[in-house]
């Protein structure tokens, strides 16, 4: 028979697998450290970078929405097997937003890593704001990866 405190212990060990196992969230971009899964490059800018999260809570990393969307239509990842898409927010450098919400703005003057010159903010506010500044084209996440 099990004492109190093997029980104990075996339902704490049951839980933190449990827990570790369904983690299905983005992670932190390690800036200057981390490189992108699709070009191999160092992701170094704060202001640019995406994620793919899959069901099996697998992180790719990504330099660029360029890199993302190329990385995408090779099909290394499926459809199927995606649970979110992530960039960061070109107005809070560092913090990931989930790219189908978010709000793009393409500009030549945007520069980013690999061309494609594309910010994404999380809030609408944020992405006009900018849009005085450069006055590019405002767009959706299904309008950028259709292009």
């Amino acid at each position: 028979m099990k004492t109190a405190y093997q029980k104990l212990t075996l339902l704490i060990a049951v839980t933190a697998i449990a827990t570790s196992a369904c983690s299905v969230k983005p992670e932190p971009i390690k800036f200057g450290t981390d490189n992108c899964d699709h070009c191999r490059m160092t992701i170094s800018d704060n202001r640019f970078g995406a994620e793919i999260v899959t069901k099996k809570g697998r992180v790719y990393k990504f330099d660029d929405l360029l890199c993302l969307k190329d990385y995408l239509k090779q099909g290394d990842v499926t459809k199927e097997n995606i649970h979110s898409l992530w960039a960061v927010d070109f107005s809070k450098p560092e913090t990931l937003t989930e790219v189908e919400k978010s709000f793009l703005l393409r500009h030549d003057a945007i520069r980013s890593p690999m061309g494609s010159n594309t910010a994404a903010f999380a809030v609408e506010d944020s992405a006009k704001f900018y849009s005085q500044k450069y006055t590019g084209e405002e767009l959706k996440w299904v309008d950028f990866i259709s292009q």
